[in-house]
């Protein structure tokens, strides 16, 4: 078998890597940070929402965008950069703005979470790894007649990708879901997604590093960033680093975002950072089991143990992400106002913040395809949904392996 190196350790690089090292290969895990999942997958939403995984670019985001650019919208922020990568992407990202495009790239997506979650369930028979995972369901809270009407395309396309949701009313949604009680506003309609589930993604990825390690001797090399790809005669043949010395591999997967810079075919406009937030703060005892999307103000919460994290936000614009505390409090400030009973944030070390850019492809769909270079392979690009798509994406890279390699 090949020995192969993963440039990445978030979720999708550790997926792939546990893949990988099931069908008997000697795989050698690469991260620039010091251990796994300490970029992206860090603090994310925390979701696996097998059920709402729907492309970001969409014909409902196209009809707000006049309000986006204009600054309208808290929930997402848009700086126009001079930047030809920028506006590569951006047209990219506009032309699957289309119902059809928006369809296509949607029932893509469900069909990769929907190998994640059947591949979640066997990894978990196999490792015990404790990461607070739950499937507790998840809940759409829609605030009128007309967003519920204006998402009846969407449900119907689940509805024929065979993903299981049922629309209740808030008292239906309260009886199942107590936490409801919280929220100050209005609820027209509540779409109920039983299957859902949620778990911290840093416990998962450093838990299942640590198995692989054991099982199938892993190997890892944490705290170095990748500077360029080894290459002889249009073969990958290894690695070269910042600090250490190079390494020998048979092939190279680039399971990052940051890595697009290694590609020697690199394609301008490929992937952009979607910015997004995050705290984490302790649970009271009125927090939701459910997880819970708050259609309004575009916030996730999701239980994870004694704790609720909450999420938000897509910022696009900026190549380098900086923490922003006028955006910040501004999510912080709209999830109180939902939910606010649910978690302790009186005092600022209550809430633990965070942000991170996650680098999006115009389509949402994520880039799983053989490199120029043989041997070189590239599983990137996940935006806000790897997490969810983490293990079939993952899948759909042995698949391409296979194509090309022939075993």
């Amino acid at each position: 078998m090949a020995r192969i190196a993963v440039v990445g350790a978030g979720v999708v690089g550790v997926a792939s890597a546990y893949l990988l090292c099931r069908q008997g290969h000697e795989v050698v895990l690469v991260d620039r940070h010091a251990g796994p999942a300490l970029g992206t997958s860090r603090l994310n939403g925390a979701q696996l929402s097998y059920a709402y995984c729907d492309a970001l670019a969409s014909p409902a985001l196209l009809r707000h965008m006049p309000g986006i650019v204009l600054g309208r919208d808290p929930a997402y922020r848009l700086r126009l950069q001079a930047d030809p990568d920028f506006l590569i992407w951006g047209l990219r990202f506009l032309a699957n703005c289309s119902p059809g495009r928006f369809a296509v790239n949607t029932r893509h997506l469900s069909e990769m979470a929907a190998t994640t979650r059947s591949l979640l369930t066997e990894l978990l028979s196999e490792f015990a790894i404790p990461f607070d995972y739950d499937v507790s369901g998840k809940m759409i809270l829609y605030a009128s007649a007309a967003s519920f009407a204006a998402g009846a395309g969407v449900r119907r396309l689940k509805q024929s990708l065979g993903v299981e949701q049922e629309t209740l009313d808030r008292a239906q949604a309260s009886a199942i879901e107590p936490a409801l009680a919280l929220y100050p506003d209005p609820i027209e309609r509540v779409v109920y997604s039983p299957g859902d589930a949620a778990g911290r993604p840093d416990l998962f990825a450093a838990g299942l590093v640590d198995c692989l390690s054991e099982r199938y001797g892993l190997q890892t090399i944490f705290g170095d960033a990748v500077t360029s790809l080894l290459s002889h005669r249009d073969k990958v043949t290894g690695l070269k680093f910042a600090i250490r010395e190079p390494i020998r591999c048979d092939r190279v997967v680039l399971a990052t975002g940051y890595a697009t810079n290694l590609l020697p075919d690199r394609v301008p406009g490929t992937v952009w950072p979607v910015q997004g937030y995050s705290f984490t703060a302790k649970a009271t005892s009125a927090v939701m089991r459910v997880s819970v999307t708050d259609l309004k103000r575009k916030i996730v919460f999701a239980r994870l143990g004694d704790d609720i994290r909450v999420a938000g936000l897509a910022d696009i614009g900026a190549r380098r992400v900086t923490f922003s505390n006028a955006r910040f409090e501004t999510f912080r400030d709209a999830a109180t106002s939902a939910f606010g009973g649910a978690f302790n944030s009186r005092e600022p070390e209550d809430v633990a913040p965070w942000t991170e850019g996650r680098p999006c492809t115009p389509s949402s769909r994520p880039i799983v395809r053989a490199g120029r270079l043989k041997g070189l392979y590239l599983n990137l690009g996940h935006g806000t949904l790897g997490w969810t798509l983490c293990l079939g994406s993952a899948k759909q890279l042995m698949d391409v392996m296979q194509d090309v390699e022939g075993g």
